[in-house]
Formats: structure tokens, sequence, C-alpha cells
């Protein structure tokens, strides 16, 4: 299967996208991967310029579930507005640091491919072989 080239990482630790970006740059050198620390501005950057961009390849989004200013929840949701296939172009996983199971979420969210632990590693990418 071919590895996707857009990886977006949504979290309000700058420390933890850092993180997610040099996993992600260790498991795909060449991934074109974008970091948001306000999930706001990710989701216009969504709406104004990656669904508008012609022959997209498959992206990768990871969102934290714990933000300030808008949970990983509500941003889902909010992606949910943007246009009814918007959620068939990207495989979600959701990072957490807590131990939750989030079975509640799992039947509401159908759509979330997995559930991640932070910090995310070059090795869990390589076990759910993007």
């Amino acid at each position: 299967m071919k590895k996707p080239k857009q990886y977006i990482i949504v979290d309000d630790d700058r420390t933890n996208n850092l993180i997610c970006e040099y996993a992600v740059k260790g498991y795909d050198p060449d991934a074109d991967v974008m970091t948001f620390n306000e999930p706001e501005i990710a989701l216009s950057t969504i709406r104004n310029k990656i669904l508008k961009e012609d022959g997209c390849a498959s992206m990768v989004l990871f969102v934290d579930v714990n933000m300030p200013t808008m949970s990983g929840w509500e941003f889902l949701k909010e992606l949910e507005k943007l246009e009814e296939e918007v959620i068939q172009r990207f495989t979600i996983f959701i990072l957490s640091s807590s131990i939750e199971d989030f079975k509640d979420e799992r039947i509401n969210f159908p759509y979330v491919t997995d559930f991640l632990s932070k910090p995310l590693s070059k090795t869990r990418l390589k076990e759910l072989q993007l």
C-alpha cells in the first residue's frame, strides 16, 4: 500500500507536534507534514486550501483529544460539517496522553481509525502500516 503524502497534526502542545513530526518524517521521509497548535486554524486550512487541491493524495490526520479552545471531538464535529465526503479523504487518529478507552466516542465517531497514546513514535507508525 502506498504511503500517504500528507500528514496533518492538530495539537495545542508544540513539543508534541515536534515529536509527531519527527516520528512521521522518520517513517515517511518524503511526507508533507503540517502542524497546527490551534484547531480553528487547522479547520480553516483544511477548508480553504487542502480540500481545494486537485489530485490530493490520501491524508492522515492526528488530532489531540484535549485542547483548550476546542476538544478533538468538537474538531471532528466541525470537520463533518465541511463536506459529506471530507471524512472519507482522511485516515483519522485521536492522540491522547490519557488511558481512557473512549468507548462512547468509538460509537459516535466510527470513522476514527484508532486511538493512539502520546507520544507518537516511528515504531507505532510502522505497526499501523499507513
